[in-house]
């Protein structure tokens, strides 16, 4: 029997030494390493809302082949979110004011989507959110920013790991969200909305701890004016691209080295279900 397209694998991450704790984990790099904990963060309390809502739907699913994909999608989900919460208490604690503050208000918007909000909007979001990030998560395997002679383990075994399940996923949402409720205007809106949301959080993180980390580490953490023009305007072509007419992750070619990286790290999981 083949192996299922997306594959829930428990994977067993040594959690890195809050005493040895550095934040510059991703290349060496402040831009890509800030960047990095933002998205960990904001994973903690945006995956359990991707969870939530689908599960929410799912007896709506009419296509059994897309209801099994949307429960294997929030199975991953579980596994990723459960695993940045672990990390986080690291950087958390290495003493950022107003940090643990910011993530609070995050996750109050999750907590506000959840009760406020219907399933259009849940479901776009899910989708505008998703539709992004396998695209980065595409960049960020083809340059190997993970497995960089200057990124520290198991930081990049982590994110590595979960921009392969990213793309391994890829269309679900998107699949969702057109069996449930079509349009391309809303879908396009919620795009723009779930990735306004996601890098205005990142923005805030950056701002947060670099301030922290630039006298307390040197100056290598501080964002220099050229990685911040170029923070602002490459998310927008992917931004873009992702709110087309007749887009789909579906459709986005994935080279083969991903797999391989799948099959790496199933062989190294706990389990594999």
């Amino acid at each position: 029997m083949s192996p299922p397209a997306i594959p829930v694998r428990r994977m067993a991450f040594g959690r890195p030494d809050p005493a040895t704790f550095h934040p510059l984990y991703i290349g060496g790099n402040s831009a890509l390493s800030y960047t990095h904990s933002a998205m960990g963060l904001y994973a903690e309390h945006m995956e359990p809302f991707l969870v939530k809502s689908v599960r929410r739907v799912l007896d709506r699913v009419q296509d059994p082949a897309l209801r099994e994909a949307a429960d294997r999608f929030c199975r991953q989900e579980a596994q990723h979110f459960q695993h940045h919460a672990d990390f986080n208490k690291v950087i958390l604690g290495h003493g950022y004011p107003d940090l643990a503050e910011r993530v609070q208000r995050l996750k109050a918007d999750f907590d506000g989507f959840l009760a406020d909000r219907d399933d259009a909007f849940r479901i776009g979001f899910a989708e505008g959110f998703e539709s992004y990030t396998t695209q980065s998560a595409l960049h960020a395997l083809k340059v190997g920013w993970y497995d960089n002679e200057f990124t520290l383990e198991p930081w990049g075994q982590l994110f590595k790991w979960h921009m392969v399940e990213e793309i391994e996923h890829r269309a679900v949402a998107h699949d969702l969200y057109r069996h449930l409720f079509g349009g391309w205007a809303h879908r396009a809106a919620m795009c723009w909305v779930a990735q306004r949301h996601i890098h205005r959080f990142i923005g805030d993180v950056i701002r947060l701890m670099s301030a922290v980390d630039v006298p307390r580490h040197g100056p290598r953490c501080r964002i220099t004016a050229k990685a911040r023009f170029y923070m602002a305007v490459s998310p927008m072509a992917l931004r873009l691209r992702a709110m087309r007419p007749g887009y789909s992750p579906a459709d986005l070619p994935v080279p083969a080295y991903v797999g391989h990286f799948g099959k790496d790290f199933s062989r190294r999981a706990e389990v594999v279900l």
